[in-house]
């Protein structure tokens, strides 16, 4: 593969197909559920004790469920593979991708602070939000939500908490209209006092 930037590959341009003959998705794909918990779980440990910045982004299609009832299960799997595409090509080699449960995936950035995490979260939403993909004729323009979550120092102890944390910053966004993403911030969740 080839680099446009310095930390940054560009996707290929082959598009794998499995020995079912079915699609997947070019580059790193998303990993399963287990799979990318374990990462999550091997890079929170390092990151802790190595003491570097950790983030993880939630994502989420807006509206994917009633979406999905309408234009079917098609529908899912060209999300999952744009998604992965787009991520692909403005993340660096070392962030990966999961899908979770429910249409949601997790973009793990090791040597990540927060607001570096928010604005790769930004690059992945504008890139994503810019296509219109096609599903059974039609085209569709989808938007998605991000929640970020960052372990900058050592007061989370636990790499489920952060992972906890994106998923009320992805509430947040969703709560606000959707299409934008969301950095997690403990004086925000707790109130003011």
């Amino acid at each position: 593969m080839t680099q446009d930037k310095p930390g940054f590959r560009r996707t290929a341009t082959v598009t794998p197909r499995s020995n079912a003959g079915e699609e997947v998705t070019a580059g790193r794909g998303p990993f399963t559920q287990a799979q990318i918990t374990h990462l999550m779980k091997a890079e929170f440990a390092r990151a802790r004790r190595h003491e570097y910045p950790l983030s993880c982004v939630l994502i989420q299609v807006d509206r994917l469920q009633k979406l999905t009832e309408v234009h079917g299960a098609e529908l899912r799997m060209i999300v999952k593979r744009e998604l992965g595409r787009v991520v692909d090509e403005k993340t660096r080699g070392h962030d990966h991708l999961g899908a979770m449960s429910d249409g949601t995936y997790l973009l793990l950035l090791p040597h990540t602070e927060a607001s570096n995490a928010q604005i790769v979260a930004e690059r992945i939403r504008t890139a994503f939000s810019a296509q219109e993909l096609e599903v059974g004729g039609t085209l569709m323009p989808l938007t998605i939500s991000l929640g970020v979550a960052s372990c900058e120092d050592r007061d989370t102890m636990f790499f489920d908490t952060m992972v906890s944390q994106a998923e009320v910053a992805l509430e947040w966004a969703a709560r606000d209209g959707g299409d934008c993403s969301v950095v997690f911030r403990r004086e925000k969740f707790v109130g003011p006092q």
